[in-house]
């Protein structure tokens, strides 16, 4: 039996605005085991980004829960998952490589070179990128 990796159980997401509540995901139910490929797929406005800023916690929950594993992680703070998040297209800089992007949070948490050589390189062969580390986006 494979392992569950992501449970997300009746997700509820909503927001104050304009004097009133906006209720942008209502009862949300979804998991993904060991091996499997998921993709979402929707129209502009259905919760597809919120879904994924839930799960990394940079949105905050109105109910539900999150798990990674067996682990609880809805009341875990962002920087305390061990979950990244990179969309396709507007999160990387033009003018920097390939390397360079991913090489920047690293040098923020003051890796040494080596270091993060090495997890860059995990990185691109994890996404099956090798060797594309000196090309732009």
């Amino acid at each position: 039996m494979a392992k569950r990796l992501l449970d997300i159980e009746n997700l509820e997401v909503g927001f104050n605005v304009y004097g009133g509540y906006l209720k942008v995901l209502n009862g949300v139910f979804f998991n993904m085991d060991e091996g499997e490929k998921v993709g979402q797929v929707g129209e502009t406005g259905c919760g597809k980004t919120t879904t994924l800023r839930s799960v990394s916690g940079f949105v905050t929950l109105t109910s539900g829960d999150i798990y990674i594993g067996d682990r609880k992680i809805t009341d875990i703070a962002p920087e305390k998952r061990g979950i990244g998040l990179v969309f396709q297209n507007y999160a990387l800089w033009p003018h920097m490589t390939v390397f360079q992007n991913l090489a920047f949070g690293l040098q923020i948490k003051k890796l040494s070179g080596d270091q993060i050589k090495k997890k860059v390189e995990q990185a691109l062969a994890l996404v099956k990128l090798e060797g594309l580390n000196s090309r732009y986006p």
